[in-house]
């Protein structure tokens, strides 16, 4: 789906109704070419059967699923997620190229279109079907009706399955960017400018290597307590690790009571009570 993104682009800077379409169609294959040939060097590193399908329009997108597959989105297979985006794929560049056969027709037939104006002052363009020839009716219907209704539901649909299925694929190869590798492959079309900047990476289990990177600096922090003599043990010594007060220890000195200051000793060394006065009659 890229092609039409670089042919709107194009359109901005040119009047015509083909050269939008060359420039699209350069750009998609100098970025596809990018593409295929960091899949092919990604299966002939792990082994992955059919590397052939990489340089093969919609084929490739299965194959992204096929790459990935060390990491499920959702316990989502990525080769079944592949399968279907591709498929969505197919379709909506088939039903894309019907419609802009259909805008073409209609613009060149000469048919005044109905100007309406929607929301915040936006104008569209809508052919009214009782004025349109018979054998350009359709046309018309697919110019009002395709790229609004049934391209923009399909359209959202898969994109869901492109986002699922980068995220999976950059969590293999990419896996401590991968979040910045599927938003600028989705905002813009160089995802496989991207894919041939990862293709030596080796692939990897993303949760495996959460729980590496766990364990690498669990390492670390003890490594650091030893070498800095740190106790960070709150139970060896006293509780909060100040030192020991009465010149006893943290682990023998016994707390101080804290009524040994009320009363006093008597003339015998006995101790006499707080509450001595109590007891006279």
């Amino acid at each position: 789906m890229d092609f039409f993104e670089y042919a709107s682009i194009a359109m901005n800077f040119t009047n015509s109704d083909w050269v939008p379409f060359l420039v699209g169609g350069l750009c998609f294959a100098i970025v596809f070419v990018f593409e295929a040939i960091a899949l092919f060097v990604i299966a002939s590193r792990e082994g992955y059967k059919n590397k052939w399908m990489a340089f093969v329009p919609f084929l490739n997108t299965y194959y992204i699923g096929v790459c990935a597959h060390k990491n499920s989105f959702y316990n989502l297979d990525t080769k079944k997620l592949g399968i279907a985006a591709a498929v969505f794929e197919f379709v909506l560049f088939s039903l894309w190229v019907v419609f802009f056969v259909a805008q073409s027709l209609i613009l060149n037939s000469g048919i005044a279109p109905t100007i309406t104006t929607g929301w915040l002052g936006l104008e569209s363009y809508f052919y009214q079907l009782d004025s349109v020839p018979s054998n350009l009716r359709w046309a018309a219907w697919m110019y009002n009706y395709m790229s609004e209704y049934i391209l923009s539901v399909l359209g959202l649909l898969f994109l869901l399955l492109r986002v699922s299925l980068l995220i999976s694929f950059y969590q293999t190869y990419a896996c401590r960017r991968y979040v910045l590798f599927t938003i600028t492959s989705i905002l813009f079309p160089i995802q496989g400018i991207l894919f041939f900047v990862v293709r030596n990476n080796k692939g990897v289990n993303y949760r495996e290597f959460l729980r590496a990177e766990q364990a690498r600096q669990y390492r670390m922090y003890q490594q650091y307590y030893q070498q800095n003599n740190i106790n960070v043990n709150p139970y060896d010594g006293n509780a909060y690790n100040n030192p020991p007060q009465n010149g006893g220890t943290a682990h023998n000195s016994a707390p101080d009571d804290p009524f040994g200051g009320l009363g006093g000793t008597n003339g015998t060394g006995g101790n006499i009570s707080p509450f001595d006065d109590f007891d006279k009659n």
